[in-house]
């Protein structure tokens, strides 16, 4: 109770100037000062200054006036209402953000213990402040998830929308390019006024706004999630944008162009074999600079 007194006098300005002192080296002086500086920021809404004093004085003369003592204490605990409620919609419209740098993998649970793990150079955003009313996250990059059972939620992409229950799948966005993998249990694909669903097994490319073929899934698991990089179609400038990715290196290949498509597995556990086999497939050859610095060149 004294504590509440204490602010009350202060936020009133009645404070003399050792209490005033004695006040600030307390421990709870600095939450007392962000509340007062939020409540300061908030604005009370416009009203009707004549009218409001003809309803007061109309109800002075119908009843006795009474004088309140203690209204600093009053204009306290409306202080701290307001800025309770300004902290309460400030963190329900926080967004929770999660990274994964490149060449690093992250693994996060949600608030109903679904687990997502985040591919080199991804991120998603959600809202983990009242996720039951709000299951949505936005991705950039890839991500694997393995839904708890009976739980739904939305994933959004700048290319697409997938939309789950109780499953484990794979999306991947990069530039143009968007795909889904489908490991478990049975998922919705939204994407150019289009709307497929995806069973066990199954999978959907699109690029640049076209759907291709995919070839069923032969593993229970991403392939990055086994070290290996699978890819599908890839251009050659692809292909040397994940090895960038996963292996956290500079690329050096402005001189180099092609218009043959990959479609392999590279190793993502040893650089040197994922740039023969890329090299190979290619013709180039490739000349390192320094441990994080390679230079592509013709054969």
């Amino acid at each position: 109770m004294e504590n509440n007194f204490d602010l009350a006098k202060w936020l009133a300005g009645e404070m003399t100037a050792d209490e005033l002192e004695a006040f600030e080296k307390s421990p709870e002086f600095n939450t007392y000062k962000k509340i007062k500086e939020l409540s300061g920021q908030m604005e009370a809404p416009a009203f009707d200054a004549e009218s409001s004093y003809q309803n007061i004085m109309g109800q002075a003369k119908e009843k006795p006036v009474v004088r309140l003592r203690n209204n600093w204490f009053l204009k306290a605990a409306a202080i701290l209402v307001i800025a309770l409620g300004t902290l309460f919609i400030l963190k329900y419209q926080i967004t929770s953000t999660e990274y994964a740098n490149a060449g690093e993998k992250t693994t996060f649970l949600l608030p109903d213990d679904s687990e997502i793990v985040l591919n080199s150079d991804s991120e998603i955003r959600y809202k983990k402040w009242n996720w039951s009313s709000n299951r949505s996250l936005d991705l950039k990059g890839e991500a694997f998830f393995k839904v708890a059972k009976g739980e739904k939620f939305d994933v959004n992409t700048s290319l697409g929308k997938v939309t789950v229950v109780g499953t484990q799948f794979n999306v991947r966005v990069r530039n143009t390019n968007f795909e889904v993998e489908c490991y478990e249990g049975k998922v919705k694909v939204a994407f150019n006024n289009k709307i497929l669903f995806l069973e066990k097994g199954s999978s959907v490319i699109v690029r640049s706004g076209k759907q291709l073929q995919s070839l069923p899934l032969t593993t229970d698991r991403p392939s990055w999630l086994l070290n290996e990089l699978k890819l599908n179609v890839a251009s050659l400038n692809e292909a040397i944008s994940e090895i960038k990715r996963h292996y956290a290196v500079e690329i050096e290949h402005s001189k180099i162009s092609s218009d043959q498509y990959f479609t392999g597995i590279l190793p993502l556990d040893n650089i040197d074999t994922a740039l023969e086999i890329l090299c190979k497939t290619y013709h180039l050859d490739y000349i390192k600079t320094s441990d994080k610095k390679i230079t592509l060149i013709k054969e």
